[in-house]
C-alpha cells in the first residue's frame, strides 16, 4: 500500500513540473511573438501604394504577410505616421509665414524673385529642350517685372529690401530645373496667399494681381515634369 501511495505522488508531481514548465515556455514564445508587432495608429486612412513602399521597414509591392512587422497592415501605420508628422511641419511653416510683418513678407517675396531669375537665367542656357528654355524665358520675364512694381510698393513704403540673396544650388538636368521650379512656385504661391490676406490695401492688390502669374507657372512646370519622365 505505500508502495502504491509512493508512485502515484510521484507521477502527480511529475505532471505538476511538467504543466508549469510548458507554461512558462508558452509565455515567453507569445512575448517574443508580440514584440515584432511595432504599434503605430495611422493618422491619415489609406495611403498610397507609393507612400507605403517609402515608407521605410524593407516593405516592397510583394508583400504577403498578414500581421507584423512585414504586414500591410504596419506597412500602412508607418506610411501615415510619416505623412502626419509631414503635416504637421507644413502647418507649423504656415503658421510662422502667418507671423511675420508686412515688411519681412515682402522681403520673402523679393528674394523669391531674384532665386527664380537666377535660376531661369542659368536654365535657358544650358537646357537641352527648347520647351524648357521656352519657360525658363517666361519665369525670368514675369519675375523681372513683378521684382520691379515690388520695388515701387516697398520704396512707397520706405520698408528697406535685403541685398543678399542665398541662392539655392544649380539644377544639373532640364528635369531638375522644372522640379525646382514645382517646389519654388508652390512657395511662392504660399507666400502671396499670406500677402493677399493683409489689411494693407497696396499689398492686398499687388499680391492679389501676381497670383495668376504665379498660379500659371506652377500648372507650366507641373505639366513639364510629366512630359519630361
Amino acid at each position: 500500500m505505500n508502495t502504491l501511495r509512493i508512485i502515484t505522488t510521484s507521477i502527480l508531481l511529475s505532471c505538476l513540473i511538467y504543466s508549469c514548465s510548458t507554461s512558462r515556455n508558452s509565455s515567453a514564445e507569445g512575448k517574443r511573438k508580440r514584440s515584432k508587432i511595432t504599434t503605430i495608429n495611422p493618422g491619415i486612412k489609406n495611403p498610397g501604394r507609393s507612400v507605403i513602399n517609402a515608407s521605410g521597414d524593407g516593405l516592397t509591392p510583394g508583400i504577403s504577410e498578414p500581421r507584423g512587422a512585414g504586414s500591410m497592415i504596419n506597412a500602412t501605420n508607418i506610411a501615415s505616421n510619416a505623412i502626419g508628422r509631414a503635416n504637421t511641419l507644413a502647418k507649423g511653416k504656415q503658421q510662422n509665414l502667418e507671423t511675420l510683418t508686412d515688411a519681412e513678407l515682402l522681403n520673402r517675396m523679393a528674394t523669391a524673385q531674384l532665386m527664380e531669375i537666377s535660376v531661369s537665367n542659368r536654365a535657358g542656357r544650358t537646357a537641352t529642350k527648347d520647351n524648357i528654355k521656352n519657360y525658363a524665358g517666361m519665369i525670368s520675364s514675369n519675375h523681372t517685372e513683378i521684382l520691379k512694381e515690388l520695388k515701387k510698393l516697398t520704396s512707397q513704403k520706405n520698408i528697406v529690401l535685403e541685398k543678399e540673396v542665398l541662392l539655392r544650388g544649380t539644377p544639373k538636368t532640364d528635369l531638375d530645373f522644372v522640379k525646382m521650379m514645382v517646389e519654388s512656385n508652390r512657395n511662392i504661391i504660399n507666400i502671396y496667399t499670406i500677402g493677399s490676406n493683409s489689411t494693407d490695401p497696396e499689398l492686398k492688390a499687388f499680391t492679389l494681381k501676381q497670383l495668376p502669374i504665379l498660379k500659371k507657372h506652377l500648372a507650366v512646370a507641373q505639366e513639364l515634369s510629366r512630359e519630361i519622365k
